[in-house]
């Protein structure tokens, strides 16, 4: 009866254990580096934001050991918009009134650079504070 009693508690135990909040790991309580948020056509990074085609990809670049964001947008043919943000620099830049200054790389294969471009051109110019 014991034994029965007890298999029926650890079965109850054991189908309980799932409701039991599982703890966050710490890596992931902690993502180091700059905050950014991504939604299917808009990259906002809090000092800046800009909208992109919703079948490119983001990729954050920067790692925790850097003060500044870098950031590529990359279009399903590989060609990329790389963004990062400077203190000065004297490339393509866009300098926004918060003070914040972002260098502009574009950088695609010569067969869809004229076509690739125009869309890169749109998504620089979609940044704002």
């Amino acid at each position: 009866m014991c034994h029965r009693i007890c298999a029926i508690f650890l079965l109850f135990a054991c189908a309980c254990s799932p409701l039991v909040p599982a703890e966050t790991p710490p890596q992931i309580q902690h993502t180091p580096g700059a905050f950014v948020t991504v939604s299917e056509t808009r990259f906002d990074a809090g000092i800046f934001q800009l909208d992109y085609p919703s079948n490119w990809r983001v990729v954050k670049l920067s790692t925790s050991d850097t003060n500044y964001l870098k950031v590529a947008f990359v279009a399903p043919d590989q060609s990329t918009v790389t963004l990062t943000q400077v203190e000065n620099a004297d490339k393509s830049v866009v300098r926004l009134d918060n003070g914040v200054v972002i260098v502009v790389e574009i950088n695609a294969t010569v067969a869809v650079f004229a076509s690739f471009f125009e869309r890169a051109e749109r998504l620089v110019k979609s940044i704002q504070m």
